[in-house]
C-alpha cells in the first residue's frame, strides 16, 4: 500500500490577479481541488488559488468554506458560511449557511444550488450520478446530477470526510474531526464505527485503497477501509486536508503550507515569505 503515496504530482502554476493573501493569515484548510494546472484552496478567508508560490484570492467574494470538491461535470461545488456583505446570500431568520453552491467559472462567481440558510455542508465526495454530502448535523444527503438532494442517513459524530469507493458507489468511508471511522455499504444510509481503525481525520479514497492522515501529520493505508491499516509513511507536519488524484498527492499543513509529494519527499509550494 506505500505505493499510494509514492506518485509524482503536477505543480502549482499559473493562474491570473487577485490579492495576495498571506500564509499566516489562511487560518485552516479545509479541501483541495485541481482546477487545470492550477490547485484551488478552500478556507475560512475564502477561495484562494495557488499561484507561483503565492495565495491569491479567487473572485470578489470570501465565503468562509468548509467543505469544497470537483463534480462530475467539471465545476466547483462547496459548502461553509456566505458573505453576507452580498445581499443574495442573505436569509431572513435563517442561519449564516451556504448551503450547496455552485462554480463553473473556477470560483470567480457562485450560484445556489439549493439550501441556502439551511445547510452547512463539512464533507462532500462526487459520485457516479451526483454528490455525497455530510452537514454539520452529522446527516448525509445524496444529490443527483440536477442538485436536487435528500437526506439518506446519518453518523453519530461531527464529519470532517467521505469518500467513495471508486470500485463501488454503495461503499463510502467517513471520518470525524476527532479520528473516529466509519462505513457505509449502502450508499450512506447505515454506517458501521471500525474500532481498529487509526485515528484518521482524512481520507481519500486511491484505485489501489484508502489513504488517512492522522491530526497531527501520520498518514495510514489500507486497501478497504473496513481491514487493517498499515502505516506508511508520515506528512510534513499537521494536516489539515489530502488531496489524491491521478496526478498526485497533496497535503495543506495547519502553518498555512500546501506540500506536493515526490517520491520520498515532499516539496513545500507556497513561499514562506509571502
Amino acid at each position: 500500500m506505500a505505493a499510494i503515496v509514492l506518485t509524482v504530482g503536477l505543480a502549482a502554476c499559473s493562474g491570473d490577479g487577485g490579492s495576495a493573501v498571506p500564509p499566516s493569515e489562511i487560518g485552516h484548510v479545509h479541501d483541495l481541488t485541481i482546477d487545470e494546472d492550477t490547485i484551488l484552496v478552500a478556507t475560512h478567508r475564502g477561495l484562494l488559488r495557488l499561484d507561483d508560490g503565492s495565495y491569491r484570492r479567487v473572485g470578489d467574494e470570501v465565503h468562509d468554506l468548509m467543505a469544497m470538491t470537483r463534480d462530475n461535470h467539471g465545476d466547483i461545488v462547496a459548502s461553509g458560511h456566505p458573505d453576507l456583505r452580498f445581499e443574495q446570500y442573505r436569509v431572513d431568520g435563517a442561519p449564516s449557511f451556504f448551503g450547496l453552491a455552485r462554480s463553473s467559472d473556477g470560483g470567480e462567481t457562485w450560484e445556489i444550488i439549493g439550501l441556502l440558510g439551511e445547510a452547512d455542508f463539512h464533507a462532500l465526495s462526487p459520485t457516479e450520478d451526483g454528490l455525497l454530502a455530510g452537514d454539520s448535523t452529522g446527516t448525509i444527503w445524496r444529490f443527483d446530477a440536477d442538485g436536487d438532494g435528500q437526506p439518506v442517513g446519518s453518523i453519530q459524530f461531527d464529519i470532517n470526510d467521505l469518500a467513495v469507493s471508486p470500485d463501488d458507489a454503495a461503499v463510502v468511508a467517513a471520518t470525524s474531526y476527532d479520528g473516529d471511522v466509519a462505513v457505509s455499504d449502502d450508499a450512506g444510509q447505515t454506517w458501521e464505527i471500525e474500532g481498529g481503525a487509526p485515528p484518521i481525520v482524512e481520507i481519500e479514497w486511491t484505485d489501489q485503497g484508502v489513504l488517512g492522515s492522522t491530526a497531527d501529520g501520520e498518514l495510514w493505508a489500507a486497501s478497504s477501509p473496513s481491514v487493517r491499516f498499515e502505516r506508511v509513511r508520515d506528512a510534513p507536519g499537521e494536516v489539515d486536508t489530502l488531496l489524491v488524484s491521478e496526478d498526485g498527492v497533496w497535503a495543506a499543513t495547519h502553518d498555512g503550507q500546501i506540500y506536493r509529494q515526490e517520491h520520498d519527499s515532499w516539496t513545500p509550494l507556497v513561499r514562506s515569505d509571502d
